[in-house]
């Protein structure tokens, strides 16, 4: 379906929709009218942006969280590799 024939909220969605540029590049490919390259570097390009706003919103926003000690034997405080059998 093409941008002008949707409905006005469904036609600003398609610009940050990966599945529209997915759908455009199939049928383009499926019936070779044009060439699939634009929709697949858009969809490339939408999900680049997705990725840098998900890594400022955990660069920015994520809140470290202290972990509480509650070892009270000599034991037990020391660091073990994780990988190691402790008997």
């Amino acid at each position: 379906m093409p941008r002008e024939m949707m409905y006005l909220p469904y036609e600003w969605m398609s610009y940050i929709s990966p599945m529209y540029y997915s759908v455009q590049a199939y049928t383009a490919n499926l019936y070779g009218n044009i060439s699939t390259a634009p929709f697949i570097w858009s969809m490339v390009a939408v999900g680049g942006v997705a990725m840098l706003i998900n890594i400022c919103i955990v660069a920015f926003l994520h809140k470290p969280v202290e972990l509480e000690n509650n070892n009270a034997d000599e034991k037990t405080n020391k660091r073990l590799n994780p990988s190691e059998v402790s008997v």
